[in-house]
């Protein structure tokens, strides 16, 4: 039996595909979340803009 630790052996290295794969599925997740929350209609009270005032000049 040897008193020698044992190298630890490394998992391999994830490569730039799989980087990519992840941010793609991520990407496609808030998308996805974005569609369904427009579709089913958004916020309850959408912010309405204030009432410009000043007169145009198309409509004078």
């Amino acid at each position: 039996m040897s008193t020698e630790p044992r190298p630890r052996s490394c998992p391999p290295a994830r490569d730039r595909g799989h980087r990519a794969t992840v941010l793609a599925a991520l990407l496609l997740a808030a998308s996805a979340a974005t569609l369904a929350y427009v579709l089913i209609g958004g916020p309850d009270d959408p912010v309405e803009l204030p009432a410009d005032d000043r007169p145009n000049a198309a409509q004078g």
